[in-house]
């Protein structure tokens, strides 16, 4: 047994850890973008709502988001030390674009 502990701080991340955060958060955003055009096709069915350009503006929101998580990817392979990083940023897009969904969402339903 040895006194060192189990992860270093000057030890870098796995590149496994960044890829499924990234993964995951560009799945999920290309999720979110096929239910605002599924919102936006079932608004404007018989007689368009007057919301409908805020599901617009929510799937390019979401194609943001899935363009930032593809670029944390990027940072993060590419530099072994900021896979930390890297990774919380990925796994924070995820409820980031889920708020983004929601909000945009309830602006299309007032309107």
């Amino acid at each position: 047994m040895t006194d060192e502990p189990i992860s270093r701080p000057d030890q870098a991340w796995r590149p496994w850890t960044v890829w499924l955060a990234c993964g995951v958060a560009v799945v999920w955003s290309g999720l979110l973008v096929v239910a605002d055009g599924f919102g936006a096709v079932m608004g404007s069915w018989d007689t368009p709502a007057p919301g409908l350009g805020w599901l617009g503006v929510g799937a390019a929101g979401q194609g943001v988001l899935a363009t930032g998580a593809v670029g944390v990817l990027v940072a993060g392979v590419t530099r072994p030390h900021w896979r930390r990083r890297a990774a919380i940023a990925a796994w924070t897009m995820i409820p980031v674009a889920f708020a983004w969904f929601v909000l945009t969402g309830r602006l299309a339903s007032r309107t």
